[in-house]
């Protein structure tokens, strides 16, 4: 590769981290004005909200769980035949 060729491939790399890094800003910023567009909530239900979530999180990890086990005896069976 002569030197021209690398400088090339070199300015285009970093074009491509600067276009990414770009989007990234334009993405960060677009979150912020949907997070200041946000109306005020009571901390009350912000408490709420949250405990629901966290009970879904729960039953979805206890899911997660079954299925894991399930796969290990499906790969049992499997490895039995």
């Amino acid at each position: 590769m002569k030197e021209n060729e690398y400088n090339e491939t070199f300015d285009m790399s970093l074009e491509r981290q600067h276009q990414d890094t770009m989007k990234l800003i334009k993405q960060y910023q677009l979150i912020g004005e949907q997070i200041c567009k946000m109306p005020a909530t009571p901390s009350r239900v912000l408490e709420v909200e949250l405990r629901h979530l966290a009970e879904l999180v729960d039953l979805q990890q206890v899911r997660i769980n079954e299925l894991e086990s399930e796969v290990r005896r499906l790969e049992m069976l499997a490895t039995r035949v």
